[in-house]
């Protein structure tokens, strides 16, 4: 089949067809006299596994060396998948953890932004003062967590000191 009826097929444009074959995931297809790219079947079974791997967030580069692998016994080509996707589980623990920090740093620049005036000093982005220090910013995390913990707003105690408008209230 030609290029375009397999980018139909398998929902991808052409241009990601040729970006797959020059990466090395996709074989050199066949050529027709006057030079058109002619792919079997198979490459639509290829496709899929590409793309659900891609789904998955491996990179070309991983998809690359499942690919390469020669053909195996089917638990040492699972055995391949398990490890590349076991490495692939820890960096994205990783990830959730840099990215739960930020949140946890984000949400406390937040409420200070929210709760207090912006400095005298300027615009922002003319001094580092409309920033917090890092020591603000592992206050103001504590201050979030002390918050989500106290369940507002239904504060399990009369005197809570969370600060939020209900408990200030009452």
């Amino acid at each position: 089949m030609r290029i375009g009826e397999l980018a139909r097929q398998a929902r991808v444009r052409a241009s990601a067809l040729r970006y797959y074959e020059e990466a090395g995931l996709l074989p050199p297809p066949e050529r027709t006299e006057a030079g058109y790219r002619l792919y079997s079947q198979a490459a639509v079974g290829r496709l899929s596994f590409i793309r659900r791997a891609q789904a998955l967030g491996l990179s070309v580069r991983e998809i690359r060396e499942l690919i390469a692998g020669e053909a195996a016994a089917g638990h040492r080509e699972r055995s391949r998948i398990r490890h590349v996707v076991a490495h692939k589980l820890a960096e994205t623990d990783r990830r959730i953890a840099e990215l739960t920090s930020l949140r946890e740093e984000l949400a406390g620049l937040h409420a200070r932004l929210h709760r207090a005036p912006g400095p005298e000093c300027g615009h922002v982005g003319d001094c580092g003062c409309w920033l917090p220090t890092e020591e603000e910013v592992m206050a103001m995390s504590a201050e979030v967590r002390d918050v989500e913990q106290c369940g507002c707003c239904d504060c399990p105690e009369p005197g809570c000191e969370c600060g939020c408008d209900c408990c200030a209230a009452g």
